[in-house]
């Protein structure tokens, strides 16, 4: 016969004094763990086996784990049948719900059986169904089997329940186990691995087990990562987001907010329910310290063991539940950020697509990629915390209530002043943020274009002028940051000294009230722990929800300025794919082009105005371009030929009259060749399909064939950013064959002939334009704007253009019946184009690696283990002093925050709790208190205001220095966006991320420190385990920083190829849409965003795998500390174990902080390594000091070439061989030879852009090796291919060397003279404000402002200004007209007339009158002479140049 208590048959749950006093009454555990479980199961199985007979067969049939289901599950029916009976029959005491109970018992274990033999074959995952009941069953009939076995209930009861229970147990194991290697299918095998992983794999992480082991084992590739789940990878989502961001109303406030809500609203909700999980746990945990210190109290009674065993199992339940649940909720978050990140970055995509060519910005674009969307996230992390915290705090309040009394209102009043306090400041920030942002902005758009030009900026002798630019944009970015981190300082001072504050508010409140009754209410050890225990819950979240404050207004910036970028304004062509759609000046759609069918034309224009920002640029334009034709748009230099091509692939606005086009798509080139960074095959066959007897007849056509067959890798060979790695004729050729290879019908070209010197240009010429050419004969319709108007006889149609109108058109014939004279376009010769076919010599090209130097992986060592320069490096960075000064006022402070603790020990303790007392105690508590404010003040001032700067200054500057003076061959080599990524989002990191993490991680682990010394001397036995601890401390770090380490290297590493996608789509967004190719470049951004989720998903995880491992040593040192307590509660002083659980309730969150942090730390020291190793970049010059030369020096101007060779790395092929070239002062020479022949490379080496290998240049006498880069550069006035220009007005852009250059000074008046003499000041003058002079003219947006001969006659009047005695012409006469090619001629014989000249020439012409040539070819002089001589020699290369030119 069983022993009944008196209450089992009641609903209880406790049995009173029965039993021990600990258990619960058989009507409960009937009702709560047998009923309740089983009909909840009951109700959701049968919609769960719905679900699976609709899937197919995902297993084999035939295993071992399918077979051992199928037993296990009907031994377990078998036994429930045998319960039942037995429950049934018993005579044993049973209440109303037993039999019930068994019966749903029975019915739930036929359900099993079905349910997992469904789940086995159909479900690519363990049943989480299953799993989930199974472990609820599993501890529900852990406890009823207690129970009977207390009651002493007979053996033929007790043995099935235990063999059921038992069953139980072998089930949930079998339910648990990983199905993949079951799988008959190979793609499912091939899953990532957390979407087949069962319940408690997924919540506790083993899917990154593997990951572990090949990061402990290996260096890790990204081919080693587990690709994203298909719910993460799903294209869907961002085509909605992309979907109700066009249809959103943008009237509305935060219109983007509501999209995220909208199309994300349930992984928003997905961590709501392991947060109140994790509320739950932690707002329990006051009533389980309070429940244990009076446990410790009551040591004469023996009776309250059970208690005290239950209180064990209380702690371990709590805090290994507390750390799931976290976990949990993390990787909840974690999930939604991934998915968020795609959302965001797929529609900045999309819209750079659609962005209109005027607003394109690459720094902008830079900063919304690297910067923005990385704080959008950031300020989503801790979302949950802010709700979070008002419900804890509520609770709290309750707690502290029913121990203080009224004085739970002062920490209530606190924490609102607080509030409002930090909410204020949170406003204040969010302005200074956006001004801290745009610096940012002017900053990195500044280093991309400086990055982009750098071969001109070494030219033109102005690398220290550029250097000290961009160190004043920084400069100006630190002191933005200023403002906003003196804001900082106030809300990182109130949430970490939250808890001082309202400690110190509660309990002078609830002194003062003391003293005020006078009725002998005290401090003692329950009101204190329990009230402290309360204000600790109330406290924590509401510090960390203070310090997110501010992240999350930064994040509400970035998100609006993200915002403002996706509703901003659109080109007006998007994508035409419609074949047959015309355009009138209402932007509606017309019918399709009747002209085509009637007429031919496949374009029209009729009384058509173009416009940008609605200003008229191109007026009443009225023509048309027949199928098949041939047209030839003509003008002077700013006549409008650009705008007129970009308006017919619809890039301008149509503000009047009508364009009609009728066929899809168009090739265009523009006169500013964009190249991706990729081979040259890839640049040419774009998004088409390979053919390859279309390639090769494509690459004859261009002339290219020579030029592959010596380059190293042919056509596989990587052309670098920007196509830096070739000449201009060479990229203007690539750019040509790109276009002949889309085969498109209609071809847009804008001065494709300019810069190929004579032999080539006319080859190209009859291979693709001709009667006869690759053109003519596919029937396509070409425009091509030119100044070559020698070949204008082949054109079937010209256009004339000047001041944006059309002044005539007509064939040939008729033009020339009009008297229109085309020299006034063109001098009859061959024109060259804004990039002449000379830069860096096709030489170079076989030097080129085919991926980046700069983005090597590092050493494998260092990958696994960590790089500890980077430490090294950051404290340097910092210098001894503040870094001293950092660690004492912090030290000073935790140290005074544990006195504060102890304090309120020994006032709780004192015997003394007369009026006297207490107020002697509450100064004293005051005194502590306020020294503990100031030492957190003093700490977080220095560290806001000269820490964080002298960081972020000192970082910038190291790796802008090393930019700044790296070598020619290493720039060539190194891709742009990786360069800028360094810029952007390394520096970012160092700037906000880096400071804040090395700020938590220090403070939170020497509150560590000292929560373990409280322990230890709370429960002494305790101190031995920490050996232990740091054992598995040791092993756990070890593990996971080897892997950690690796995959934060390859987020930050695959971010680099994201970035530079956008930046090159931005910067040639115009040809993409032209081609119609913006579904390939979604795909390759979809591809290369899908490679950078990543390791940014599994970073998360690997992260929110830590935080569970710690949490579960917590939650051991917990249980630990919890069972000595029980065990040793006759020897454990009450107030130290107090103060040691109250610590313990911060372990976690500390624990938690510390990862957090660390990870941040990781991540950002993984930066400041990319920077470290940056800053060794190879130097173009030894720091060696080199003695200045005479000040006699360079005032002749001879250049003496003596068996000189070179190569463009140290090396490398020699592209210059056997220069023996001697000049005398003042002589005019003329370089002159095929493309690549080693024109400008022979050029370069007067600038120290090569490395020399053999012999030497001297200048006056004097080798360039002896003469420091920077005097050489200023000593020689250059003309590079591309003009460049600085951010600042007319006068500085005139003259933008620094003072220490020592350059003469040039006054306003010669200013004027120059720009007189380039016929540009009145243009300036004109677009001055009133009253506003012409040099005050800013030119920021010098692209809008003059053409492209424009510019280069801007960059004449500069050189006009500079003093020096050689001059170094690359092209100077590129991309002009005949009439401005005139004047260029006629300066440099005046203004140049005593100088040296040295000029690279494709118009033969214009060094006729030269006092030598200089024939070039395959890197060596193969002929040198009077011009007159040369012509009159027979066999003279020269000679046949020339004539070859005349032929023309």
């Amino acid at each position: 016969m069983s022993a009944a208590c008196s209450t089992d048959g009641s609903f209880g749950p406790g049995v009173g004094s029965c039993r021990g006093g600990f258990d619960l009454t058989l009507g409960f555990e009937d009702s709560v763990l047998g009923l309740l479980p089983q009909a909840v199961f009951l109700a959701l199985a049968p919609i769960r086996l719905v679900t699976l007979r609709r899937r197919r067969d995902r297993v084999a049939r035939h295993s071992h784990l399918g077979f051992l289901k199928t037993v296990s599950s009907v031994l377990y029916v078998f036994s429930s049948i045998a319960l039942l009976a037995i429950w049934s029959e018993i005579d044993s005491f049973k209440t109303k719900l037993s039999v019930a109970s068994a019966a749903l018992e029975f019915l739930s274990s036929m359900l099993i059986v079905a349910l997992s033999r469904m789940e086995h074959s159909r479900a690519i995952r363990p049943s989480h169904l299953l799993q989930f009941f199974l472990l609820v069953l599993l501890l529900c009939d852990a406890v009823r089997l207690r129970t009977l076995f207390l009651m002493d209930y007979p053996t033929s009861l007790v043995t099935p329940a235990s063999i059921h229970t038992f069953l139980t147990g072998l089930l949930l194991l079998l339910e648990s186990l990983d199905k993949r290697q079951l799988f008959s299918s190979d793609g499912d095998r091939k899953l990532p691995p957390e979407e087949t992983i069962g319940l408690f794999g997924k919540r506790l992480f083993w899917h990154l087990n593997d990951l572990f082991k090949e990061g402990y084992r290996k260096v890790l590739k990204p081919t080693d990562l587990s690709t994203m789940d298909a719910d993460l990878a799903s294209k869907a989502r961002a085509a909605a987001f992309q979907q109700a961001l066009a249809a959103q109303d943008k009237s509305k406030s935060m219109p983007l907010l509501r999209i995220i809500i909208k199309i994300l609203w349930p992984e928003l909700l997905l961590p709501i329910f392991p947060r109140i999980i994790q509320m739950a746990t932690t707002l329990s945990q006051p009533y389980l310290i309070t429940a244990m210190i009076d446990f410790v109290e009551d040591r004469k009674n023996p009776q309250s063991v059970n208690k005290g065993y239950g209180l064990i199992a209380a702690f371990a339940l709590n805090y290994a539940l507390l750390a799931v649940a976290f976990g949990w909720t993390a990787q909840s978050m974690a999930r939604f950020m991934t998915k968020l990140r795609g959302c965001l970055i797929s529609a900045l995509y999309e819209k750079t697509l659609h962005t209109s060519s005027k607003d394109v910005d690459l720094g902008s674009a830079t900063v919304l990629m690297n910067v923005d969307v990385d704080k959008i996230l950031q300020a989503c992390k801790q979302l949950n915390e802010i709700w979070a915290a008002f419900i804890i705090s509520g609770v709290a309040m309750y707690i502290m209530y029913t121990h203080l009394g009224a004085a739970f209102v002062a920490p209530l009043l606190t924490i609102l002043v607080a509030t409002g306090v930090t909410t204020a400041i949170g406003a204040a920030m969010k302005a200074r943020m956006r001004l801290y942002a745009a610096a940012t902005e002017r900053r990195i758009t500044a280093i991309a274009y400086v990055v982009g030009n750098m071969k001109g900026v070494r030219m033109l002798g102005l690398s220290d002028t550029v250097f000290q630019m961009l160190t004043k944009l920084r400069h100006a970015e630190v002191d933005a940051s200023i403002y906003f981190r003196k804001l900082i300082v106030w809300v990182t001072l109130i949430s970490n000294s939250m808890f001082q504050l309202t400690t110190l508010a509660t309990y002078v409140t609830f002194a003062i009230i003391t003293i005020a009754k006078g009725d002998g209410m005290t401090l003692d050890m329950n009101k204190l722990y329990g009230s402290l225990s309360a204000l600790k819950l109330f406290t924590t979240p509401f510090g960390m929800v203070l310090q997110i404050l501010p992240q999350i207004q930064t994040g509400i910036a970035s998100l609006e300025r993200v915002e403002r970028f996706l509703l901003g304004e659109t080109s007006p062509s998007e994508e035409r794919d419609d074949p047959g759609s015309s355009t009138s000046s209402d932007g509606m759609e017309l019918s399709p082009l009747r002209a085509h069918r009637e007429g031919g034309h496949v374009i029209a224009l009729k009384n058509a105005t173009f416009a940008i920002d609605s200003q008229p640029l191109l007026f009443e334009l009225t023509t048309n371009f027949s199928q098949g034709t041939f047209s030839m748009i003509v003008g002077k230099v700013g006549s409008g030929k650009s705008v007129f091509l970009r308006s017919l692939v619809g890039e301008t606005q149509l503000s009047s009259g009508q364009f009609e086009h009728s066929l899809p798509g168009s090739a265009f080139c523009d006169q500013q060749v964009w190249l991706r960074n990729a081979t040259v095959r890839e640049n040419i066959v774009g998004e088409d399909p390979f053919d390859e007897l279309w390639y090769q007849k494509v690459l004859w056509s261009c002339g290219l064939m020579q030029d592959l067959e010596e380059m190293r890798d042919g056509d596989n060979t990587a052309i670098g950013s920007k196509g830096i790695s070739l000449s201009g004729g060479q990229k203007n050729r690539m750019s040509l064959a790109r276009a002949l290879y889309a085969r498109k019908p209609v071809l847009v070209l804008d001065d494709m002939l300019a810069g190929l010197d004579n032999t080539t240009e006319k080859l190209v010429f009859n291979r693709v334009f001709a009667r006869n050419g690759l053109l003519r004969k596919s029937g396509a319709t070409v425009i091509l704007a030119t100044h070559s108007t020698h070949y204008a006889r082949h054109a079937d149609q010209i256009i004339v253009m000047a001041d944006g109108r059309v002044a005539d058109q007509g064939t040939y014939q008729e033009l020339l019946k009009k008297n229109v004279d085309f020299r006034k376009f063109n001098d009859g010769e061959v024109s060259s184009a804004a990039n002449s076919d000379e830069g860096p010599e096709d030489d170079i090209v076989p030097q080129v690696p085919s991926k980046p130097v700069s983005d090597n992986h590092e050493d494998d060592v260092a990958r696994q283990t960590g790089d500890r320069r980077s430490l090294i490096f950051f404290i340097k960075t910092i210098g001894p002093l503040h870094m001293t000064i950092s660690c004492v006022t912090l030290v000073g402070g935790i140290v005074m925050t544990q006195i504060q603790y102890l304090w309120l020990k020994w006032w709780a303790e004192a015997d003394d709790q007369s009026r006297s007392g207490t107020i002697r105690q509450l100064y004293l508590f005051i005194i502590v208190t306020v020294i503990n404010i100031i030492a957190y003040f003093a700490y977080f001032v220095h560290y806001a205001l000269w820490f964080q700067p002298r960081l972020s200054l000192n970082m910038h500057a190291n790796q802008l220095v090393a930019l700044m003076r790296a070598r020619f061959s290493f720039l060539v080599s190194t891709d742009i966006g990786s360069i800028t990524n360094r810029f952007s989002q390394d520096i970012m990191l160092v700037d906000l991320q880096l400071p804040v993490a090395w700020l938590n991680v220090t403070f939170e682990v020497l509150e560590t420190i000292c929560s373990f010394i409280i322990m230890a001397i709370a429960t002494p036995p305790i101190a031995a385990t920490i050996p232990v601890l740091g054992v598995v401390g040791y092993c756990i770090q070890r593990v996971y920083l080897r892997t950690s380490r690796q995959v934060r290297l390859m987020d930050l590493e695959a971010k680099a190829p994201l970035c530079s996608n956008f930046l090159e789509t931005l910067a040639g967004v115009v040809t993409v849409r032209a081609f119609s190719w913006g579904e390939a470049y979604r795909k390759r951004n979809d591809r290369l965003l899908d490679q950078s989720q990543v390791p940014y998903y599994l970073l998360a995880a690997i992260q929110n795998w830590l935080t569970l491992v710690l949490e579960l040593v917590v939650a051991g040192m917990i249980t630990m500390i919890a069972g000595l307590a029980v065990g040793l509660r006759t020897k454990i002083d009450p107030g130290y174990l107090g103060l040691a659980l109250i610590s313990a309730m911060d372990l976690g969150v500390n624990f938690r902080v510390i990862i957090v942090y660390w990870t941040e730390l990781e991540t950002s020291l993984s930066a400041v390594v990319r920077i470290l190793q940056f800053s060794a970049t190879p130097p173009e010059e030894s720091d060696l000091a080199i003695a200045s030369p005479p000040p006699s020096w360079l005032k002749s101007g001879a250049v003496a070439f003596s068996n000189f060779a070179a190569s463009y790395t140290e090396d490398g092929k020699t592209v210059l061989n056997d220069i023996d070239l001697s000049i005398q002062p003042g002589e005019k020479i003329g370089l002159c030879g095929r493309t690549g022949s080693g024109k400008s490379s022979l050029v370069a080496t007067l600038f120290g852009l090569l490395h020399q290998r053999e012999g030497r240049v001297a200048v006056d006498g004097i080798p360039t090796t002896d003469v420091s880069l920077s005097t050489l550069r200023s000593k020689i006035i250059a003309l590079p291919q591309e003009p460049f220009f600085l951010k600042g007005t007319v006068r500085y852009n005139l003259t933008p060397w620094n003072p220490e250059a020592q350059r003469p000074a040039v006054s306003d008046d010669a200013m004027q003279r120059a720009l007189e003499e380039v016929q540009l000041w009145e243009k300036l003058s004109g677009a001055a404000e009133t009253g506003q002079s012409a040099l005050d003219l800013s030119l920021d947006n010098v692209d809008g402002l003059l053409s492209q001969g424009e510019r280069q006659l801007f960059c004449l009047a500069r050189a006009i200004l500079m003093d020096g005695r050689i001059v170094v012409l690359d092209e100077a006469t590129s991309s002009v007209d005949a009439h401005t090619d005139a004047l260029m001629q006629r300066i440099l014989r005046t203004a140049f007339a005593d100088r040296t000249i040295i000029a690279i020439a494709h118009r033969l012409d214009t060094i006729l009158d030269f006092d030598r040539v200089v024939v070039m070819d395959a890197g060596r002089i193969v002929e040198v002479g009077l011009p007159g001589e040369l012509l009159e020699t027979e066999g003279s290369l020269f000679r046949a140049l020339v004539e070859s030119q005349k032929a023309n």
